[in-house]
């Protein structure tokens, strides 16, 4: 294993943690930083401003991931309020058009199909397969486009998406919006190939429910959300006008829930101390260990095979899906079931012992 497991609330007990995808365990190290939140709460209007501190110290380690300023980061309550920040932030226009994946996130699908009420089209792209391809993304483009909604890691099957290839083919001024809820924490993303990329905080990043918005301000200088609040800017003196802050505080609306935000920083300081592109390796080795294993036992593969084209999950499809991961949650190892497939995530507590214990019980249980 790359990182030990005693770092991690609930792993020493025998069970087989393989459902990062969903969520992760915490860090024993968030105890500490639940008691630093508690202490600065407790501390009236000077805790209250080293809650923002710390909120400025996850948006650096945040900018290190992303490859964007630690300003262009904002702190929010779920990657789907990002994505519907992203979107309120376009003068929408009967007949235009946004295109997104059948296969993609229901967040991001959702945001497109409602923008139909609105005289919008939304062009949903099917699947060749279970893959989702940069190339029938762009043949649904054309010059009415104005957004584009893609996971660099799918959940679905977790294919990693060639996102520079979408970036350099869209139309111009077309918005490029990066889910990287599957891919922050465990590959490389680089924030700046998108116009706004969003991530949930409780995969990956080993934190819990909040999510993050990076502004790439160099593609989309122009970006201001619709839906604003205290946080967001200011009003001129005579209160005519609002004006939002030039970073991206302007998608915060309020205050960011700051425990939640002290458990990030405790998540990220952690990564950070292994590195990505270690993390990454790690994962790779396992993960192409687990995909040979499973594609040994004939089951039908729906990740790809290529490193290139995969992250941390590798998920094969099957009809008893749910009873399959029923079953191996009573045997404590834990996988993710939905849409007709089982899904393994890794990460950078995993070994190959939880692999091979995996597919031992595959092969007990005959899986087939």
């Amino acid at each position: 294993m790359l990182a030990p497991k005693s770092d991690f609330i609930g792993l020493q007990d025998g069970r087989t943690h393989l459902a990062t995808g969903g969520q992760p365990p915490l860090l024993t190290a968030h105890r500490a930083a639940f008691e630093a939140y508690a202490a600065d709460k407790a501390d009236g209007a000077a805790g209250y401003q080293r809650h923002w501190q710390v909120g400025m110290q996850a948006k650096e380690r945040l900018a290190a991931l992303t490859g964007l300023p630690a300003a262009d980061h904002a702190l929010i309550g779920s990657a789907s309020e990002g994505i519907a920040r992203a979107l309120s932030a376009i003068d929408w226009r009967p007949g235009d058009n946004v295109v997104v994946s059948a296969l993609d996130y229901a967040s991001g699908r959702h945001s497109m199909l409602r923008l139909g009420q609105l005289g919008v089209e939304p062009r949903i792209v099917p699947g060749r397969g279970w893959r989702i391809e940069p190339a029938d993304l762009l043949a649904a483009c054309d010059a009415r486009t104005r957004a584009v909604y893609v996971s660099q890691v799918t959940s679905l099957t977790g294919q990693r998406v060639d996102v520079a290839a979408l970036a350099a083919g869209l139309p111009q001024g077309t918005m490029l919006i990066v889910d990287a809820s599957h891919a922050l924490g465990v590959v490389p993303v680089d924030g700046r190939l998108a116009d706004v990329t969003v991530s949930s905080c409780y995969k990956y990043l080993c934190a819990t429910q909040m999510g993050v918005l990076a502004w790439n301000r160099a593609r989309r200088p122009d970006f201001e959300p619709l839906a604003v609040g205290w946080c967001s800017g200011t009003d001129t003196a005579d209160h005519s006008a609002y004006l939002p802050h030039p970073d991206a505080r302007r998608a915060q609306a309020g205050n960011s829930n700051h425990l939640d935000v002290y458990l990030l920083k405790a998540s990220l300081d952690y990564l950070a101390g292994y590195g990505i592109p270690a993390i990454a390796a790690h994962v790779e080795g396992l993960a192409t260990r687990l995909h040979d294993g499973l594609a040994a036992r004939g089951l039908e593969m729906i990740t790809p095979q290529p490193a290139a084209e995969r992250a941390g999950n590798v998920a094969f499809a099957h009809p008893d899906n749910a009873a399959i991961v029923a079953r191996a949650a009573a045997a404590r190892i834990h996988l993710w079931d939905g849409q007709g497939r089982v899904r393994c995530s890794l990460h950078l507590f995993n070994d190959t012992a939880d692999v091979d214990r995996l597919l031992g019980w595959l092969e007990a249980e005959g899986v087939r």
